[in-house]
């Protein structure tokens, strides 16, 4: 998550500082650029525009739609080919696990500090749970999603069987493992400890973690037909989001063409990464995107209910934590409501397109 170290241009006007702040924040949500490349562009708008005398906007059209121009231009298909439904490139999704853990160990830390006082006593039994919850964090932000991307099904099974251990093992440590007294710790400690995650994920390039996750085979070019169409199914689940039924009608697709044309894959289609996501980039990809983010908002959403259920249930009003909670309750239920009801309207747009299509077709 590293980033570039550009000297940035300095704008002479309100406007042109507006469309660089737009066009920057456009480039980023949208496209995922290498690092670098934003200012690179802003470089060669803000000299164009010394030169010409004239505002930016009046130079090169607004700034979402210059982007648009620059990631079409300047971002090859290699790494966009990198890229999962969740628009992060390869490595991208560890190193934000990492800067997620980092914030959560921060609150964390506050949430101590406030509810048990400035000095902690924490015995085995918090210190391993404390470092199990941080492993679960890592792995289930920035492990997980960067096995599943990088088509790596098998360890990506291994991994959640191991989260669901590690879960039930924090659990168990938590609740039935009597508590000791080791060391005494003050809680902004935790504050450290996030830092250093922090840091890590924005210093870690996103390059390096990447070759972490894909290994030596996954990474290189597959060998022979068989191989390259099984690569091919399995980005196409892992990185794109296909079922497995689809993902093998398009292998099938794809072997019955090789067979009529009588040449390898490599030489038909390219690389494997770059067709599958050739592939993948239809409008179907929307609604994708809207099913694998289905199951998380629907279990947090679940998960904040019944947080608030046992909440109430056992109220304690003369706590100020206990009204911190009942005020930010409220907000974490309504942010996974709403995405909830957002990927059901992609669902709901997606399946209206296919019936009109299909209609169409008749």
């Amino acid at each position: 998550m590293t980033r570039g170290t550009e000297q940035r241009p300095v704008w002479t006007c309100k406007d042109d500082e507006r469309w660089a702040a737009q066009f920057e924040l456009a480039l980023a949500y949208h496209h995922n650029p290498p690092d670098g490349l934003a200012d690179a562009a802003l470089a060669e708008v803000h000299q164009i525009a010394a030169e010409a005398g004239q505002p930016i906007r009046k130079l090169v059209g607004e700034p979402n739609a210059y982007a648009d121009t620059v990631a079409a231009e300047r971002i090859s298909e290699t790494r966009r080919s990198t890229e999962g439904l969740d628009g992060l490139v390869a490595g991208g999704r560890f190193t934000a696990g990492l800067v997620l853990a980092g914030v959560q160990a921060v609150l964390f830390g506050i949430v101590l500090w406030v509810s048990d006082g400035f000095w902690l006593t924490a015995g085995w039994t918090e210190l391993t749970g404390g470092a199990l919850l941080t492993v679960l964090s890592v792995t289930v932000s920035g492990v997980l999603p960067e096995l599943r991307a990088a088509a790596r099904l098998r360890a990506w099974r291994i991994a959640l069987a191991a989260v669901c251990a590690l879960a039930v093992t924090a659990a168990v440590l938590f609740t039935a493992v009597p508590s000791g007294s080791l060391i005494e710790v003050p809680a902004p400690a935790l504050f450290g400890v996030g830092a250093l995650l922090a840091v890590a994920g924005f210093r870690l390039p996103d390059e390096r973690a990447a070759r972490w996750f894909l290994g030596r085979r996954a990474a290189a070019e597959p060998v022979g037909d068989d191989a390259w169409l099984a690569r091919l199914e399995t980005l196409l689940r892992g990185r794109h989001g296909y079922s497995p039924k689809a993902a093998a009608r398009c292998r099938e697709e794809a072997r019955d063409h090789l067979r009529a044309s009588g040449g390898g894959a490599a030489e038909e289609f390219g690389p494997v990464e770059v067709y599958a996501m050739r592939l993948a980039d239809n409008p179907g990809r929307t609604s994708r995107s809207a099913r694998a983010r289905l199951i998380p908002a629907a279990a947090m959403c679940a998960l904040s209910v019944r947080y608030g259920y046992d909440l109430l249930a056992d109220p304690e009003p003369r706590s100020v934590w206990f009204w911190i909670k009942v005020g930010a309750l409220p907000l974490a239920i309504w942010a996974w409501g709403t995405a909830l009801l957002e990927i059901r309207s992609a669902l709901r747009r997606d399946t209206r397109k296919g019936t009109a299509q299909r209609h169409r077709s008749k």
